[in-house]
């Protein structure tokens, strides 16, 4: 049954293009392309073996790669990393071996990403040591600019979390530590993923995607809590590793980020 549903994959599910849609001001022209994150999920791993696996929780998990579109179906997913390895050196490795397929937008297209992630190539971060959320921007003081930006960008890169919720309750196989040999652990998510776009793309009125579809929608706790929103309020809510991607950051990337945000601001002020 796991080889069947991976060999729908190429009608179905994992597409190796990415899907073009609005952006953060509205216009399709200014390029985003979807939303990336790393997310973890449950891994049985041997003994001689685990230590790499512990992430953050103290429990084995494989970190999981994956980009969605904004209609919340996955783009592209990479799995087996071990629980331990950083979210952006998850991403380096996707972008530059070849072996990973990773979907690379054309020119100016980019990917939304979080603070973690360096501003850089087709991938677009949010201000660091800037508001994030609604419920920020109503505070005084800081660049009025830059909040907008951070909070449009929060307001699209939620696909992600969202989609990674709904993944997550409708799986609960990811929640869980199997007893299948790690190899076969790893394509589980990627099957999960394929049969969540089938329903996408075929069940119209499935609940968890109409309840998702909602603008009060709560992203459902799960064993992540990167992925089910920041309990900081600020862009730079990853410490340390926000840092090290702020020094990676590209200057022609970040004139770009600086003109949407021009672009943005005008447009809420017409």
């Amino acid at each position: 049954m796991l080889q069947f549903v991976l060999s729908m994959q190429q009608s179905s599910a994992i597409q190796r293009t990415p899907c073009t849609t609005s952006a953060l001001t509205g216009h399709e022209r200014m390029g985003c392309v979807g939303a990336i994150d790393g997310t973890h999920v449950a891994a049985n791993v041997p003994k001689h073996l685990a230590t790499p696996y512990f992430g953050r929780k103290k429990v084995t998990t494989q970190n999981i790669l994956a980009a969605c579109d904004f209609d919340m179906k996955f783009t592209y997913m990479m799995t087996g990393w071990e629980g331990s390895v950083h979210d952006a050196r998850v991403l380096r490795a996707a972008t530059n071996d070849p072996v990973y397929k990773f979907p690379h937008p054309p020119p100016r297209k980019y990917f939304l990403v979080d603070a973690g992630y360096a501003n850089r190539d087709c991938f677009l971060s949010p201000y660091r040591k800037t508001n994030y959320h609604l419920t920020d921007r109503r505070r005084q003081g800081g660049d009025k600019k830059k909040e907008l930006f951070n909070y449009r960008h929060a307001s699209l890169r939620n696909a992600i979390e969202r989609t990674f919720g709904i993944w997550k309750n409708r799986f609960p196989i990811l929640k869980m530590i199997t007893n299948f040999p790690l190899e076969k652990q790893c394509m589980i998510p990627i099957a999960c993923a394929i049969v969540h776009n089938f329903i996408k793309m075929h069940a119209e009125d499935d609940e968890l995607f109409r309840e998702a579809m909602n603008d009060d929608y709560d992203v459902p706790a799960t064993d992540d809590p990167k992925e089910v929103g920041e309990t900081s309020t600020r862009a730079d809510d990853a410490g340390e590793s926000s840092t090290r991607a702020e020094n990676l950051d590209d200057f022609e990337m970040g004139q770009f980020r600086d003109g949407l945000k021009d672009a943005i601001w005008h447009d809420s002020n017409r």
